[in-house]
């Protein structure tokens, strides 16, 4: 999900967010509430460019004249498999007890020790948090879905993702910059497997989804491979459409089944943004199956 770092206070996990307002990335630390600039922090340059396929609607002016980047809920996804909570119940005693220790003291701090072990007891005994699995688990996936997603790829020129995210060809793939400063330096790599993780519910804290939502959003079936994709998740967060602070676009590739009406339409938003980007078209590779990125001639 968000990266997380040690916060320079306490030295305990804290979440790198981006902050809109000011265009800067934070280390917000929820324990001991410091703030700090993120500016120090390593960053892989590689790649240097992710793209986003679209289709040419309504929501075109949005994406490319206004720059804005639309998160959407992992509920929403097309991938039944993906984003979706799927762990065990499996642990050991002293699991089982620090996990019921903290959903107690969290719920009541000022509980009395000998009243808190005896509700752990009688929990363990009667087995409450195995029977009450599936609602445990709707309430974490409740959790996952509040979070807004953003999803890249590292290709430009996917025949499949061009077909069914660009609708057939006749939408087009947005370039974007990444950069130590931008926005795009908070995306992460989507792990490919065969199998879907597997992990014991005892293993995260409570109210603290970031090592679980980490393996929940970040993995996905060997099948998508393809799209090597990237994600940018943030949590809680209301407004699904933001702008980015900074320049992110670069360029508008063309679909090599628009119309001549849907080019002249891409390429006039283009014109009326303040900094117009390099325009590309996808044509069909002779004798492969293939698409080649060309620069858009300037006639079109």
């Amino acid at each position: 999900m968000e990266l997380s770092t040690k916060c320079v206070k306490c030295g305990k996990e804290a979440w790198v967010v981006f902050d809109l307002e000011s265009g800067q990335k934070l280390i917000k630390c929820s324990w001991c509430g410091n703030i700090a600039s993120a500016a120090g922090l390593d960053f892989n340059p590689d790649p240097q460019f992710l793209y986003k396929y679209r289709p040419h609607d309504q929501f075109s002016e949005s994406w490319i004249l206004n720059e804005e980047l639309f998160f959407a809920s992992p509920g929403k996804f097309n991938d039944p498999f993906d984003s979706k909570v799927m762990y065990t119940m499996e642990g050991t005693i002293e699991q089982r007890k620090n996990y019921l220790s903290s959903i107690i003291q969290a719920k009541n701090p000022q509980i009395r020790k000998r009243e808190k072990w005896k509700l752990i007891n009688n929990a363990i005994q009667n087995q409450l948090l195995e029977k009450d699995y599936d609602g445990h688990v709707k309430r974490i996936q409740a959790r996952i879905d509040e979070y807004g997603v953003v999803s890249f790829s590292r290709k430009p020129d996917d025949l499949l993702m061009f077909s069914y995210y660009a609708k057939e060809h006749t939408g087009y793939c947005l370039k974007y910059r990444r950069s130590k400063e931008n926005i795009l330096s908070l995306a992460r790599e989507i792990n490919y497997e065969l199998s879907y993780p597997k992990f014991s519910g005892y293993e995260y804290p409570v109210g603290k989804v970031g090592p679980l939502g980490d393996k929940v959003l970040l993995t996905k079936a060997k099948c998508w491979e393809h799209e090597a994709e990237w994600r940018i998740s943030i949590a809680d967060y209301a407004n699904r459409a933001i702008k980015s602070p900074h320049p992110v676009l670069e360029g508008i590739i063309l679909g090599c089944k628009m119309t001549p009406q849907q080019r002249v339409e891409i390429v006039a938003l283009n014109d009326r943004r303040e900094r117009p980007v390099q325009m590309f078209e996808a044509r069909k590779t002779k004798f492969e199956f293939a698409l080649e990125i060309l620069a858009l001639e300037a006639s079109h």
